[in-house]
């Protein structure tokens, strides 16, 4: 497994409109695509307004089916612009785990 961090600032005051939007139009419109949210952290000391999604796939060529297949959907399009509306900032890192984690 190689996983996803996506580290996303909300705009302030959007949180409940954000968590709703990924609820109902991103998250079903990416599980229909082949990815897997893992786990989702929202913080409540230190950095506010921000959301940790990881999202999990088998190996880089699933990632990249991934890729392919939200870039030919307007379902996909449609969610990501609504919810982009609502990110102030965001940040992605690719990991894998090592040898000690429980996460394979």
């Amino acid at each position: 497994m190689i996983y996803v961090e996506a580290s996303i600032r909300v705009v302030p005051g959007k949180m409940n409109e954000f968590m709703e939007v990924f609820e109902k139009e991103f998250l079903p419109t990416s599980n229909k695509l082949g990815r897997k949210l893992v786990a989702q952290w929202r913080t409540t000391i230190g950095t506010l307004d921000e959301i940790i999604d990881l999202w999990g796939y088998d190996d880089l060529n699933h990632m990249q089916r991934f890729q392919e297949a939200r870039a030919k959907s307007p379902e996909f399009t449609k969610a990501s612009e609504h919810l982009r509306t609502l990110i102030a900032y965001e940040t992605t890192r690719l990991m894998v785990p090592t040898p000690l984690s429980s996460m394979k």
